[in-house]
């Protein structure tokens, strides 16, 4: 998947701080996801963006697993949803609108 460096860097730099949503799948499908505010970005060429996620995190092993995740820049008006990323267990994702990316 190619990315637009300028794209890129416009994107990150309106990112100072915030609250996001990491997702990613266990590698079978199984989908799965965390509020995460520790995300930035790491180099322009090649694109690259640094996620903290706790070894103690429910979700960790599926990222190791997938080798890919998507990060899902939350507004001020989705406060409910990132409450609902940030407990652990549970189904996350029913009755939450959204799509797969190229990478699942």
């Amino acid at each position: 998947m190619s990315v637009d460096q300028l794209e890129f860097r416009r994107v990150m730099g309106h990112f100072a701080t915030g609250v996001t949503i990491v997702t990613t799948h266990d590698g079978a499908g199984r989908l799965t996801g965390l509020t995460a505010n520790a995300v930035s970005s790491v180099s322009l060429d090649p694109p690259m963006v640094l996620v903290c996620v706790d070894k103690s995190s429910e979700s960790y092993p599926s990222f190791g697993a997938s080798g890919v995740f998507a990060i899902n820049i939350l507004s001020k008006d989705q406060e409910t949803l990132s409450r609902r990323f940030a407990k652990s267990g549970g189904d996350k994702f029913t009755g939450v609108g959204y799509r797969l990316g190229e990478t699942g």
